[in-house]
Formats: C-alpha cells, sequence, structure tokens
C-alpha cells in the first residue's frame, strides 16, 4: 500500500499559465476604480494567491465598492481569458500518468468555480480530476487548513497527501491541514519567495512529481 495516495494541485500558476489575464484583470480594476493608485507589476504579484475579497479589501472599507470590483475583475477576465493562457508543459501528461497509477487526485484552488471552469474544462482536466474544490465551496480559503480538510473530504479513506501550489498559501494551507506541502518553481513569484515558508518539496517541473512520491515512499 503506498504510504501517499491522494494529490491535491491549485489551478492558475501551477497547472494553467492564466497569470498574464490575471495582471491585467487587476489593471483593469484600478484603471476603473482607483486611476490614481495603478499598482506597478511587483504589486499585483502580491495579490496573486489571496482572493479577491482580501485583496480590495487593503484598498476600501465600502463593501458595495469591493463587490463592485469583483465584479469589474471578473468581467474584464472572462473576455480577457479567451487565447491567453496555456498548459504548462507536460501537465497532460503527468496527470494522465498519476491518473493511470491510480492517485487519488484534486484540485483546490482560490478561484470561485464559476470563474475556474472555462479553462479548466478547455484542457479536458475535468476529465482526469477526481475532485474539484473551489473558493465557494470552502469556509475559510487558503492557507487555512479548512481549505485542505475541505477537498480532502472528497477522499474519505485518502492515507497521506500533498498540496502542491504556486504560492505561500498553498504550501501553508497544506502544511497547517498536517499534509505535506510542495511549491512549483516555475511560479511566476519565483522559487526564493515560496521557500519562505519552507516547503517540504520544490518541483523543478512537472515530472518532477514523481522524484518527490519515490523519496515519500522510501521515507521511513
Amino acid at each position: 500500500m503506498r504510504k501517499l495516495d491522494t494529490i491535491l494541485f491549485d489551478l492558475d500558476g501551477t497547472l494553467i499559465d492564466t497569470n498574464k489575464v490575471i495582471i491585467e484583470s487587476f489593471k483593469e480594476v484600478f484603471r476603473v476604480h482607483f486611476p490614481k493608485q495603478q499598482p506597478n507589476r511587483d504589486k499585483i504579484l502580491t495579490f496573486i494567491g489571496p482572493t479577491l475579497q482580501q485583496t480590495f479589501g487593503h484598498y476600501t472599507d465600502d463593501q458595495n465598492l469591493i463587490n463592485t470590483m469583483i465584479k469589474t475583475y471578473r468581467s474584464f477576465y472572462i473576455e480577457y481569458e479567451v487565447g491567453n493562457h496555456s498548459l504548462y508543459p507536460d501537465v497532460i501528461e503527468v496527470i494522465t500518468k498519476l491518473n493511470l497509477l491510480g492517485y487519488n487526485l484534486g484540485i483546490l484552488t482560490s478561484k470561485f468555480t464559476e470563474a475556474a471552469w472555462p479553462s479548466y474544462t478547455h484542457y479536458g482536466l475535468d476529465k482526469l480530476f477526481d475532485s474539484f474544490t473551489g473558493l465557494d465551496d470552502v469556509l475559510y480559503p487558503k492557507p487555512d487548513k479548512n481549505a485542505v480538510e475541505t477537498a480532502l473530504q472528497h477522499f474519505p479513506n485518502h492515507q497521506k497527501a500533498i498540496m502542491i501550489g504556486d504560492n505561500q498559501g498553498d504550501i501553508m494551507a497544506g502544511k497547517n491541514a498536517g499534509i505535506y506541502g510542495a511549491g512549483v518553481a516555475w511560479s511566476i513569484k519565483g522559487e526564493s519567495y515560496l521557500e519562505k515558508v519552507n516547503p517540504d518539496f520544490m518541483l523543478k517541473d512537472m515530472n518532477d512529481i514523481f522524484r518527490v512520491l519515490d523519496i515519500i515512499e522510501r521515507d521511513d
């Protein structure tokens, strides 16, 4: 019996490169609502990972305005998304192999299901993964352990599990829930940024997951 049988992946920035869409969507929000506070690229990168509610809450206490900013973001995102995202190398091949090997495979994203679904299904990932957990499914988003615990409820008989993502929150959510937390070196924020939260593993590329799984299996 495997020591680890369940793998949770973040979606955007981990399996699908939507960074350009995300960055341009944030720019649009500030062009519309805070034209005098247009953030630079480095600042926008800090917005990637937290929920939109959390990010926009740093700029206003007005919940109605926050809701309007979120609507602006989503409207622009949906329109701009077409043709502006791509899978990272070897995603389909690796996920297909993990699926055939019998691993429990789940998506855990900080996006609402409605927003994440178009790109997720565009590449047929919904046919390879066993479960999908979006922001609307959890009580508390990553890095809270509740997000991981909710995703793992899809696999009630799982043994050990790992959470893999491109943000500190992904890694921390895994560790907070008592499972492995791994980062991906292709994160737009950089490998050194992820190393600050001491991930259990750092994937150099998608195929590197097999090295990680082998280490876990050999670990006494």
